[in-house]
């Protein structure tokens, strides 16, 4: 498992892009999309909608989404030393 395709999930997310997540991460947007695809594929189903120039969370996205937050929730405390 690649804590990669959760980190760019969750920027993709926040920022609402596939472009700005990738900048962000100083990769292009087609390996975003395809860690995206790939975290789809693990999951077993559509974890965003990509219509209407908007990015929205599916169902399984939310529950993806709140599982990887709270994977970078746990890291933040094991670096930061703060809960």
């Amino acid at each position: 498992m690649s804590l990669w395709k959760y980190k760019y999930f969750l920027d993709v997310v926040e920022l609402k892009s596939f472009t700005k997540a990738g900048a962000r991460n100083y990769v292009t947007q087609t390996a975003v999309s395809q860690q995206i695809a790939s975290l789809e594929k693990m999951a077993g189903g559509t974890l965003l909608e990509r219509g209407n120039a908007e990015i929205c969370l599916t169902e399984l996205g939310e529950i993806v989404y709140e599982y990887a937050r709270g994977i970078f929730s746990i890291g933040d405390t094991i670096t930061t030393g703060k809960a």
